[in-house]
């Protein structure tokens, strides 16, 4: 697939559709569960405890990391809003670790919160949220930040993954 075209760096490219990741992640989950609870109930783990204690710490990690990115984008004073323009790249704390560390934190949480309700339905769309967020957003940013910042973004791009976090401190 090829990167979408950019045609100003003073306006960054808007996720697909327009509609920003956050949003997209509730009407998939709200979709999921919907037909969860309104259809189909079909159960990831027998019915106990054990959702609670797989799905949890999976939403608290996810929010701590999403929460902790968002924070470290205000800190240095670049806009932390979807499609807003952005005027410097960071590259420490969580973006030291990941890319995304905000699309991490989505997709973590929407998986916490699947696995503790015990939706296999919600799980289904999984991975047309990940796909989404990856060619739908984060390739066409990618696009994005290499026209405006070069080889700066380019080193960058270099020393941190797109998905999976590095172990280690940061």
């Amino acid at each position: 697939m090829d990167t979408p075209e950019i045609s100003s760096t003073d306006k960054p490219v808007k996720p697909l559709l327009g509609i920003p990741p956050p949003i997209v992640t509730v009407l998939i989950l709200g979709a999921g569960l919907g037909i969860h609870f309104g259809i189909s109930k079909v159960l990831i783990f027998p019915e106990g405890w054990v959702q609670f204690a797989v799905g949890i710490p999976i939403i608290v990690v996810g929010l701590g990391f999403g929460l902790k990115a968002n924070n470290e984008f205000s800190s240095v004073g670049t806009d932390d809003r979807f499609a807003a323009p952005t005027s410097v790249i960071v590259t420490t704390g969580s973006n030291a670790r990941v890319r995304n560390p905000m699309y991490v934190g989505l997709v973590s949480t929407y998986l916490g919160i699947v696995l503790t309700v015990n939706a296999a339905w919600a799980l289904v769309g999984l991975p047309v949220l990940v796909l989404w967020l990856h060619f739908g957003v984060i390739r066409r940013e990618e696009a994005y930040l290499e026209a405006r910042f070069g080889g700066e973004y380019l080193d960058y791009k270099g020393s941190a993954p797109r998905w999976i976090p590095k172990l280690g401190s940061a």
